[in-house]
């Protein structure tokens, strides 16, 4: 893992603690940035050392460390929620076997067969799209958001096209240096 990783992680941890990150707005004076600053929270559940180990078995430990990681130390939950919106849900275990066996499902009602597998941990919610890993990409650019517009069969080859397959330690990285407002 990368230490802009760790670092990132430990930010993030940090906001969490005080329940808020600061986006600052710039267009006042600096006396007045911080009464007219936004703020965004979080619902984070703490994952417990059984509950990651349960993860890592229903996910045969084929995802990247980095995300084992972001659960040991971060947890589960919302992100970046402010007023109107909140950015994105990562899953616990029981939502985990729920969303996984919807995908599943959908990937056996299409009319089309579906070459990959993957396994979603979580939810965008400004868009509704999936949040995981394409589990048979053999890169290590194995994790994307993928579009609910597209057909599960279509993910890895809309993705491939698009170039938005990365790692999901450098997502988290992006996420936190934009503090939640580049997170698709």
């Amino acid at each position: 893992m990368k230490i802009e990783y760790i670092n990132a992680v430990n930010e993030l941890k940090n906001w969490i603690l005080s329940n808020k990150v600061i986006i600052k707005n710039e267009s006042y004076g600096e006396k007045k940035q911080l009464e007219k600053a936004e703020f965004k929270t979080f619902q984070i559940q703490n994952i417990s050392t059984e509950e990651l180990q349960a993860i890592k078995n229903l996910t045969n430990n084929q995802l990247e460390d980095s995300y084992y990681y972001f659960l040991q130390e971060i947890g589960s939950g919302y992100f970046f929620i402010d007023e109107y919106t909140t950015q994105f849900e990562l899953y616990n275990l029981a939502q985990l076997k729920t969303h996984n066996a919807m995908v599943q499902q959908e990937i056996e009602e299409e009319d089309e067969a579906t070459k990959e597998s993957y396994f979603m941990i979580g939810s965008h919610l400004s868009m509704g799209d999936w949040i995981g890993f394409c589990t048979t990409k053999q890169d290590t650019n194995n994790f994307d958001i993928y579009c609910h517009e597209y057909p599960i069969y279509n993910y890895t080859e809309t993705s491939d096209e698009l170039k938005s397959c990365r790692r999901f330690e450098d997502w988290i990285i992006r996420v936190v240096k934009t503090k939640g407002e580049k997170s698709l």
